[in-house]
């Protein structure tokens, strides 16, 4: 009997991750449950703010980042502002009910997509779905999908 080598499969190495920040515990409970509908393939972590945020990116790495930006203890700007000089390859999503008090240039330059707050299921998806397919791109192989 010889032994053969096995059939080769493409690895999946964990499952795709994403980091919600916002200080509203019913925004972060609503889309959680709206993401675990929508993408029971991604595994879903929560922060309450920036500091927990930046805490959360120090132990885990992230495929995807969304975050509000006027939060207590901390603003999303510090959160993007992190992701870009350490985590520069994790999407960066700005959830927001307060976009006109910021600089669109810099929220360009920070964040992949920008969303106002409540937005809608499908510009949610179509967010998280577009940094996802962005990763796979740039041939991270963080998740199968």
């Amino acid at each position: 009997m010889s032994l053969s080598e096995p059939p080769r499969s493409r690895t999946c190495l964990r499952r795709p991750r994403i980091l919600l920040v916002d200080d509203d515990p019913g925004v972060i409970r609503g889309l959680w449950r709206l993401l675990r509908q929508l993408r029971p393939d991604f595994a879903v972590n929560t922060a309450s703010c920036a500091a927990q945020a930046i805490a959360a990116l120090s132990m885990h790495s992230y495929d995807v980042v969304l975050t509000d930006l006027h939060m207590p203890g901390g603003s999303g700007h510090a959160v993007l502002r992190a992701l870009l000089e350490s985590y520069p390859e994790t999407a960066r999503i700005v959830h927001s009910s307060q976009l006109e008090s910021g600089d669109p240039s810099e929220l360009g330059q920070l964040a992949h997509a920008v969303l106002a707050k409540p937005a809608t299921e499908s510009a949610l998806l179509a967010a998280i779905n577009l940094a996802a397919e962005r990763a796979a791109s740039e041939g991270r192989p963080s998740w199968c999908g």
